[in-house]
């Protein structure tokens, strides 16, 4: 007997699904017929306020309770044999997993997913608030992610989710903070009570990053609302609280290999430290401390240096006789030419 299977109906109902979110909200929605699915099951083509922002994206449907651990809050999607063809597709590939049970989709970037993970069979992804697909989330996360804007989250959204423990909730709330709301204060009490509270190693460069347009450097490259001097008088209040502990956390985040050096992470540290009224203070203790790891006693060594000249060399002088031989570097540097400056 001939018979219409379920799975046919689940996968309608999640195409269904995903095209209705896409053309209430203004976009296109072009479904491929199934004769001519090698992989991309429709594309959507972003259209806002009526006009087309002329930007298209490939995605590619999956439906059903097999596509979804409910235990690990994962979506799942078998890579099988669409790895070159997602790979080489002119557009972006995006992954949609819709889950009957939960009457809601998650997506991610295949695109993204395929290139840093080269010998995965299977794209396995958690599922949070920012990658959900529904009405709310495609003109607030899934339509600005995609076109690579700033999400449209009001300030109470972006700073619950910058306060999520989730990483990716965190990294959406940092990046809209900042860029849509630069001077509120919220914006400061949060990136600096995270940095406070986190872990060194769950803190992203960019927040350092961020932090650093309070005191400034010249290879900060700002775009959208300035950062006004009511702002950094607020924020540098906020850094006159770092206290010891908070120098030498932000000293774990210069790279070995980088150092302290125009456009390296480095650089943003050393402005932040350098702005402190108490960093000769704490860079000294730092320096002082045989508890601490001699490769973070020597950038401390050199931020002093840098900011005390020859005056801090017997400060630091001991860390050669620790092997330090890089510092012996930069105190012969600074005898000879009398300042030490790593941004000329």
């Amino acid at each position: 007997m001939l018979k219409y299977k379920k799975t046919n109906i689940t996968a309608k109902t999640g195409v269904n699904y995903i095209r209705s979110i896409v053309e209430e909200a203004g976009s296109l929605f072009h479904k491929i017929e199934s004769e001519n699915d090698l992989g991309i099951d429709a594309l959507i083509e972003f259209i806002r306020d009526e006009k087309p922002l002329n930007s298209q994206i490939a995605i590619q449907i999956k439906s059903g309770s097999s596509y979804f651990n409910p235990s690990e809050q994962e979506c799942i999607i078998p890579i099988g044999k669409h790895r070159d063809y997602w790979l080489n597709h002119p557009l972006p590939v995006i992954g949609i997993v819709y889950v009957p049970a939960l009457k809601c989709a998650y997506w991610l970037n295949i695109s993204d997913y395929i290139n840093s993970h080269l010998e995965e069979t299977m794209i396995r992804f958690k599922v949070s608030n920012v990658n959900r697909f529904d009405r709310i989330a495609f003109n607030q996360l899934f339509m600005p992610r995609n076109l690579r804007e700033v999400p449209e989250l009001s300030l109470l959204e972006a700073v619950k989710y910058f306060n999520s423990e989730k990483p990716d909730e965190f990294y959406i709330g940092l990046i809209t903070i900042f860029r849509r709301y630069p001077n509120h204060s919220e914006t400061w009490d949060a990136m600096v009570n995270s940095f406070k509270e986190k872990k060194q190693e769950t803190i992203p460069n960019r927040m350092i990053y961020y932090l650093a347009h309070i005191p400034w450097h010249p290879d900060i490259m700002y775009t959208g609302e300035s950062i006004n001097t009511e702002t950094k008088e607020y924020a540098k209040n906020l850094f006159k609280t770092f206290n010891k502990n908070d120098v030498i956390k932000l000293l774990c985040f210069i790279n070995e290999e980088e150092g302290i050096a125009r456009g390296t992470i480095g650089q943003s540290v050393e402005a932040i430290i350098s702005s402190l009224p108490s960093s000769k203070l704490y860079l000294t203790e730092i320096v002082e401390d045989n508890n601490i790891p001699l490769t973070i006693r020597q950038s401390a060594a050199f931020i002093l240096l840098m900011n005390e000249g020859v005056s801090a060399i017997p400060l630091v002088k001991p860390l050669v006789n620790e092997g330090a031989w890089y510092v012996q570097e930069i105190i012969n540097h600074l005898n000879q030419y009398g300042e030490l400056n790593p941004y000329m």
